[in-house]
């Protein structure tokens, strides 16, 4: 028999317990050298004793690690008694086919056809004529005057030296801070959003369990403006300008 080309399993994974010994292989030669020690435990006569002992022992250690034609000596000792017990031989046996009695029309299925009635068409009214209404007369456009939206108010930061950070900065341009409420209450969560002078998103960050923010990376020199945003509190949006400097904490707080 031609095996494919691929025998051995690529969809599943085997753990190997030493080298490349699998934990199913390890199994077949734990059952073989049991077998043999039960049939050394039981002690039959000498002879038929060795005998087991060395038959169990070679199935173990044959079916573990000497695969024939790709495949486990198990694989083949188990298809071997199945085909042996097996049916080899099947017996047709051809069943009478039963004849359906032609349909019969019963006297009770029988209905007269009747002609369909006719419905004349109906007759035509006479139709009113009825005036046209007034054209309605142009109206001059009114024109709206446009509000420009209020512009978004802007603050400076407010810069504190006793803050206790995760990390002292280090490196200019640097951006700490922690955010906390009017009454000194720390706000965990807190998104902030860093935009550059033409509004495009740099950095982001979210408050820790300390209320506290760290940039990771400096920043180029410029000027940038810093959004806040948590559920149930208002912040300013508060504008900073880079110039290669290190920065100390920013304290922001909500209105």
């Amino acid at each position: 028999m031609e095996q494919h080309a691929i025998p051995q399993p690529i969809t599943s994974y085997e753990f190997r317990l030493v080298g490349d010994m699998t934990l199913k292989q390890f199994g077949k030669l734990a059952a073989g050298i049991i077998l043999a020690l039960i049939v050394y435990a039981i002690n039959p006569p000498y002879l038929l004793k060795w005998f087991l002992i060395i038959l169990f022992a070679s199935l173990g250690i044959i079916s573990a690690f000497v695969p024939f034609q790709g495949r486990p000596i198990d694989t083949w000792i188990i298809a071997f008694f199945k085909r042996i017990y097996s049916p080899n031989q099947y017996i047709w046996k051809a069943k009478e086919k039963t004849i359906s009695p032609p349909p019969t029309t019963s006297s009770s299925q029988t209905t007269k056809l009747e002609s369909p009635s006719v419905t004349p068409p109906p007759t035509q009214t006479s139709l009113k004529k009825e005036t046209p209404p007034p054209p309605i007369t142009s109206l001059s456009p009114v024109t709206i005057p446009k509000t420009p939206p209020p512009p978004e108010k802007t603050v400076q930061p407010n810069f504190s030296s006793n803050i206790v950070i995760p990390a002292t900065p280090t490196m200019p341009n640097l951006i700490v801070g922690f955010v906390h409420d009017k009454q000194g209450k720390i706000i965990e969560g807190a998104i902030l959003e860093i935009r550059d002078s033409q509004g495009n998103p740099v950095r982001a960050f979210k408050t820790n369990a300390l209320g506290q923010f760290l940039s990771a990376t400096p920043l180029h020199n410029g000027t940038y403006e810093i959004e806040t945003e948590k559920e149930g509190y208002e912040f300013d949006i508060i504008k900073i300008n880079l110039e290669g400097k290190i920065l100390p904490p920013i304290e922001i707080i909500s209105k």
